[in-house]
């Protein structure tokens, strides 16, 4: 699993601030401030000021069954690669922890029964988009997504929870661990350490 930033509002805790101060007319006094602010503003619930800020990552190596959970995030924007126009022959697939090494050795064995299917089905002349069904949902795949810091917020609490699929936990605390990084004071309160 790879998880790049590759966008983020400029000085997020300054801009979100600085929009949280505008119901008050208040003035800003250096980033320390500003953290206090945001931390204040979420522990009363008025998360609407963290809208203004935005994140985008690019994820690969996550199974296709990890990106359809993702992507059930309606306020998220999403673009996934798909299997409909590239050729998805040469991908690998994702090893659940919980799989032994003969289940693992199985399911790879499937796994190349599948894709040998697909090539099959591609030199016979059936479209990509109908040989893609053969795939497995173990498949990996690529996708950029991009949400506010409070659509984020409330993506990496449901998917940090440890009821969450272990693969979506993974990439949760991935990104976590990122925005973290950039807006200590809006997600340092979300699941524990990264």
């Amino acid at each position: 699993m790879q998880v790049q930033l590759i966008a983020i509002t400029a000085d997020p805790e300054a801009l979100i601030a600085r929009a949280g101060r505008v119901s008050h007319r208040s003035e800003g006094k250096g980033l320390e401030a500003d953290r206090k602010l945001i931390r204040r503003l979420i522990e009363l619930g008025h998360e609407s000021v963290l809208e203004h800020a935005v994140a985008t990552f690019e994820i690969a190596g996550v199974s296709r069954a990890c990106a359809n959970q993702l992507t059930r995030h309606r306020l998220a924007s999403f673009v996934q690669e798909s299997q409909r126009y590239v050729d998805v022959r040469g991908r690998g697939m994702v090893r659940p922890p919980a799989f032994s090494d003969e289940d693992w050795a199985r399911a790879k064995e499937l796994y190349a029964q599948a894709v040998a299917l697909y090539e099959e089905l591609l030199a016979r002349g059936v479209p990509k988009e109908d040989a893609r069904f053969v795939l497995p949902i173990g498949a990996e795949t690529r996708l950029v997504v991009t949400a506010n810091f409070r659509e984020w917020r409330h993506i990496l609490r449901l998917r940090l929870d440890k009821t969450a699929q272990w693969e979506i936990r993974e990439l949760a605390r991935r990104i976590l661990g990122i925005l973290r990084e950039h807006a200590p004071s809006v997600f340092e309160d979300l699941g524990g350490a990264p």
